[in-house]
């Protein structure tokens, strides 16, 4: 009953944009709660002929995916190196989560400075790059979480094996942590598929804009077609749920393996 009531709070906001969606601005506005007069996927077409909305999906999957890649190889090799001992290993953890608790706006300006000076702005490599940093310190918490619970007698089997160092890596533990590295992944995906901040303020055109960017320009501070936008919206939000449910069958697959089988 529980899960009931917090279902239904999140399905209805999401119910009513669809089917506002279909509705012209006079409906939206006599009749907010009603149904269309007529279901037409009008909205839709003038949407994505309105705005380059195919080329801001791509560049956000593009970059969400670039980022979201590069966090899960550098978590995993920074997660394997922590799991042994060495100088300063604490103050390395440390290190790896501090970014975790900076707020992301005092980032804005230095941020800024330094893709220009590089060369990057208005590029989809300068955008993966900066959330690669932004993100790393959750897909690292993930990972790192996940690793830990690896069992040590399997590594200890691996080494009386002849394995070394980076054998056990490349053989045992990166398949192992692989349900860990996917749920990751999807997180990672989907919260840099969301962001809009830096797409804003590091990009200015089609050719790097994203998806989130492209949905604010179908309100603006004189003309704002409601059901025009909530048209895009739809269409910005779908990618990230097809994702979650591709990658989420994996995720159950992986775990309900067992790591011993």
């Amino acid at each position: 009953m529980v899960l009931g009531v917090f279902t239904f709070i999140t399905l209805i906001p999401l119910l009513w944009l669809i089917v506002s969606s279909f509705k012209t601005n006079n409906e939206l506005f006599t009749n907010p709660f009603g149904l269309p007069a007529s279901w037409s996927f009008d909205n839709y077409v003038e949407a994505l002929s309105a705005r380059p909305l195919p080329v801001y999906l791509l560049n956000s999957l593009v970059a969400a995916g670039l980022s979201a890649a590069l966090i899960i190889v550098a978590s995993m090799l920074a997660s394997y190196a922590l799991m042994h001992r060495f100088p300063l290993r604490q103050v390395t953890f440390g290190f790896l989560m501090f970014g975790i608790l900076l707020p992301v706006n005092a980032l804005m300006t230095p941020i800024f400075f330094i893709v220009n000076i590089m060369g990057l702005y208005n590029t989809i490599l300068g955008l993966a790059l900066v959330y690669a940093g932004l993100f790393f310190p959750l897909g690292f918490l993930i990972i790192k979480t996940y690793m830990d619970t690896t069992p040590p007698e399997i590594l200890e089997a691996a080494r009386l094996d002849g394995a070394g160092f980076h054998s056990v890596f490349a053989r045992i533990v990166a398949p192992l942590t692989a349900p860990g590295a996917i749920t990751a992944g999807i997180f990672l995906l989907i919260t840099a598929f969301n962001e809009l901040l830096f797409a804003s303020i590091l990009t200015e055109d089609a050719q790097a804009q994203t998806i989130q960017v492209g949905v604010r320009y179908f309100l603006t501070t004189y003309s704002a077609d409601y059901p025009l936008a909530f048209a895009a919206t739809v269409i910005s939000i779908a990618p990230t749920i097809v994702i979650y449910i591709l990658l989420s069958d994996r995720i159950v697959a992986a775990m309900t393996a067992g790591s011993l089988k």
